[in-house]
């Protein structure tokens, strides 16, 4: 019966380490979905501006000036975006560009929203596993 309550608690401590996996799991998933989120809005934003001064109007937007706070401003040049390479590297493209720029980077987070979704499953089911074996240990439930 020692035996059966070790193995009970290995169980329950293996299943505890996978729920510890998989909310740091979720957790790094709402920060991926969050920089899809981003190209997307980023995207939408350049297009706006774009149309917007293509229209003859001048393109207008809310500059932060910081904590929190922002002023209007008139954008003279959307045609050049400066866009965050990576590893505090930039580059000036053209609205284009930068729109095919955010479209890769989008296309691989997604990627990698995919294999954690896929990870996160594997956690799930090993979950589940451990789960049954606890169950068949438990007294009266064999």
């Amino acid at each position: 019966m020692a035996e059966v309550s070790e193995e009970i608690r290995n169980l329950a401590a293996r299943h505890q380490e996978f729920q510890r996996q998989a909310e740091a799991l979720r957790q790094e998933m709402s920060m991926v979905q969050a920089s899809i989120s981003s190209c997307d809005q980023t995207i939408v934003t350049i297009n706006e501006l774009k149309a917007a001064s293509d229209s003859g109007k001048p393109a207008e937007t809310m500059v932060p000036v910081g904590f929190g706070s922002y002023v209007y401003a008139e954008v003279k040049n959307t045609d050049k975006i400066i866009v965050n390479l990576g590893a505090g590297f930039s580059a000036e493209e053209t609205a284009e560009e930068a729109i095919a720029t955010l479209n890769r980077r989008k296309e691989q987070l997604t990627k990698i929203l995919e294999q954690m979704n896929a990870s996160l499953t594997k956690l799930a089911q090993g979950m589940q596993t451990l789960e049954a074996e606890a169950a068949k240990l438990q007294p009266g439930q064999a």
